[in-house]
This record gives structure tokens, sequence and C-alpha cells, in this order.
């Protein structure tokens, strides 16, 4: 049965390979007629892939174009149909919004820096210009003496110090500039603010004056302003009326100028702002000229450390050197000047007891320095003046205080003293703090029986 079913598949391959053309050899007829078959089949197919490509392009052509016009209506829908707004043009609309705000104010600031730096270098040089041409200064003739062996910048420190010149860097540098280093002749030269620095440099370079007497003057602390007059006409230095009336009435620019009050009840204007120290004029010299050398060094003397300190304390510049003047002219010693400033002081600070200080200088001054001199008598002047008729610190200083009386009013001894004498021969002070006990101090400094 096995044997059968063999024999049958065997003859059933037969008839599968007989049915099998042969292959035919490689160029005969048969095999290119067959390749002629294939190729033909195989252009048909790309002929085909060829149209459905086309077909397929047509209609992704016309897909675009309906995209397009769908695109289109939604653009021609009014916002309020459409449902969500498209986010991302809109950010780059304000994003270009903001750069090209950006762009306007970056413009604006340049701008302002470009115009404050042309300002400011505008204001520079005008500065310069005027110093280097002396434009707007003072006129005042001033005899300077330069030192031996000089230089060119000990030369422009003098000149500052003396007030001819405001800026001692421009002046070496317009110095060096004009090649006159090392060119100027010591000795005396005169010179005045308002000359231009070539005619400076032209003078210091010309053969010194004849050499000008000169006076020493010492002004004590607590002078008055005609004591110091009369020293000067005295020393043969100008003329002492002149003197006090340039003293009273001109202006030179320093700081401390604008803290001088006026008042119809002042008597001197300048009284206590002639600082005691020891000066060098020369003989027949400008009242203008001394007048500005003692300005000047009281502007030096008053240092803001002082300031500072009167602005603690809740007083002006006026009311400190009226107050220090009174102490000055009551003591000698920096010890009793604070012990009488602070009796001073607790008066003030209680005016429904003690209405009036009572300060004997105060009296003199009204006697021996008001009233001799003054040209239509002021009975309210007189009281104003005087502390045992007027409430308070007089209209203003009674004579011109030194640094140690500035100092006891601006740092006094803390005490609970109202009153104070003193033994006039032996200068020993004594102080209470009742009027039974000031008394008592009166019999023992022997002022009273």
């Amino acid at each position: 049965m096995a044997n059968k079913e063999i024999t049958d598949d065997n003859v059933a391959l037969e008839d599968i390979l007989e049915s099998i053309p042969e292959e035919a050899p490689a160029g005969s007829p048969d095999t290119e007629e067959a390749e002629a078959e294939v190729l033909s089949s195989d252009e048909e197919e790309d002929s085909a892939d060829s149209n459905a490509a086309e077909a397929v392009s047509e209609v992704s052509d016309d897909t675009e174009f309906d995209d397009a016009e769908e695109q289109e209506e939604q653009e021609d829908i009014p916002e309020e149909e459409s449902d969500e707004e498209p986010e991302e043009p809109v950010k780059k609309k304000k994003r270009r919004r903001k750069r090209g705000h950006t762009h306007i104010i970056f413009g604006v600031i340049l701008s302002v820096v470009i115009i404050s730096v042309s300002i400011l270098a505008a204001v520079y040089i005008l500065k310069f210009s005027k110093e280097l041409l002396g434009i707007g200064k003072s006129d005042i003739e001033m005899v300077v003496e330069i030192p031996m062996n000089s230089s060119t910048y000990d030369i422009a420190e003098q000149l500052f110090r003396e007030g001819i010149i405001s800026d001692p860097s421009l002046f070496r540098l317009f110095s060096k500039f004009k090649g006159a280093d090392g060119t100027y002749i010591a000795g005396t030269h005169t010179l005045s603010p308002q000359m231009d620095y070539s005619t400076i440099i032209e003078i210091l370079q010309e053969e010194a004056e004849n050499q000008r007497e000169t006076a020493d003057i010492v002004f004590p602390e607590g002078i008055t302003l005609i004591e110091a007059a009369n020293a000067l006409e005295e020393k043969g230095v100008c003329d002492a009326e002149e003197f006090i009336k340039i003293f009273n009435s001109s202006e030179f620019g320093f700081d401390f100028e604008d803290k001088v009050k006026t008042s119809s009840m002042k008597f001197y204007k300048m009284e206590g702002y002639l600082f005691p120290d020891t000066y060098q004029f020369y003989i027949e010299d400008d009242p203008r000229v001394v007048a500005k050398k003692i300005y000047k060094n009281f502007e030096a003397r008053i240092t803001p450390d002082l300031y500072g300190r009167m602005d603690d304390l809740g007083m002006d510049l006026e009311e400190v050197l009226t107050f220090a003047s009174i102490v000055q002219a009551e003591a000698s010693d920096t010890r009793n000047m604070k012990l009488v400033a602070s009796v001073f002081y607790n008066r003030l600070n209680d005016p429904d007891n003690f209405p009036l200080l009572q300060s004997d200088p105060t009296t003199n001054y009204v006697e021996d320095v008001i009233k001799p001199n003054i040209e239509i008598k002021s009975e309210k002047m007189f009281e104003a003046y005087d502390t045992y008729r007027g409430a308070g610190l007089p209209p203003g200083p009674i004579c011109n205080p030194g640094l140690d009386a500035i100092d006891a009013v601006l740092y006094p001894s803390e005490t609970d003293y109202y009153y104070f004498c003193s033994n006039l021969e032996t200068g020993e002070f004594f102080y209470a703090e009742t009027l039974e006990e000031h008394e008592q101090n009166l019999i023992e400094a022997g002022l009273v029986q």
C-alpha cells in the first residue's frame, strides 16, 4: 500500500516538471520576446505609478487650495465668532512693539546723557575760562612777597592763599603750557585777582619791587572793632575810620558772610568777626586788602566741626559769637569760661525766674563803644545791648572772641549755678545757685561791704 502511494507521487511530480517550460538560452528569440514582454510590463507599471503620483499631486494641490480657502474664510470671520484667538501672531506683534519702545527709551536716555555731558562740559569750560581771564573777580591790588627758591607749586599755593587765584592746579598747568616754570623772580610783586593768568605770570617774571615796610599787629581775644581799627592806624597800616567802614560793608565772597545777620538794633555789623590773631600788614596798605586778610583768617578758623556742633545745639554762628563775646569779656581762662557759660545757659533756659543775663561787660559796651560813636542816639539799641535792661542775648557781639570762648559756649560745663562774681584783684571766681549764696560771695570777693 505504501509503495503504491510513492509511485503515484512520482507520477504527479513528473507531470508537474513536464508542464514547466524549459529555460531558453540567452540571446534566443524566445528569450528576447520574453524580455520584451517583461520590459513592456515594467513600463506599463511605471506609467501607472507616474499617473498615480500625478493624481496624488493633484489631490494634494486641491487639498492645499481648499486649506487656503478655508484659512481665508477663517480670517474673514470676525474676532467675536472665532472660538480661539491665535496666540503666536499676537505674541510676535507684542514683541515687536516692545522692541520698538526699547529703542525709543534708549534713544531718549542717550540724548539726555549727551545733553548733560555737553552742559557739564560747557560749565567747566566757562568756569576755567573765567578763572584764566580773571572775569568777575575783585580788582583789589595786593602785594605778594615771593620767597627765594619758590617752585611753581609753591607760588601757586601762595597765590591761592592770598586770594589771587582760585585754582592752583590750573595755574600750574597754564604755567607749564606757557613755559614759565623756573622763570619767576623772588621778591615783592603787586597783583590783583582780576588779572588774567598771563598777566600774573608776566608780572612774576619781572624784576621785584622794592621791599615794602610791614607792621606786625596783635589783636588779642576780646578786642573790639574800634580798638583794632585804632591799632591799624597807629601802626600806619590804614586809616581807622576807613577801615571800620570797609570792614562792615565789604563782601569778599567767603562762606561765613552769608551767616552774618543784619538788624536795625545792631551797632557794628561785623563786630565779632575780626578773629584775634597776630597779623602782618604792609604800611599804607589798602583797607580792603587789610579787611580781606582778616576775613580770610576768620573763614579758616571757624571749621566745619564747629559748625556741626552749632547745628547740634540748634544755634547759628551769630548767636554763638554773641554768646562767646560775653563769656570772653567775663572770664580769661578756659575753666571759668565754661562755668560762666553754664550760668548764662541756665538763665537763658529759665527766663521766667531769670529774664536778664545781667552781664557787666554788655553795659560797658553800650557806654564805652556805642554811645561815643553812634551818629543818632537810640535808646532802644542801648537797652537791647545792656543785659541789665534787655532780655536774652544782645543783638550782636560786644567784642571779638577767641577759640577758647567759642569752645566754652559750644561745650559748657553742666552746673546748677545761676550766679557768679569774681575778685577784681585776684581774679578768683565765685559761683552760686541761690541769691543768698551769691550775696555772700559778693562780700567774699570784696565787691560789697
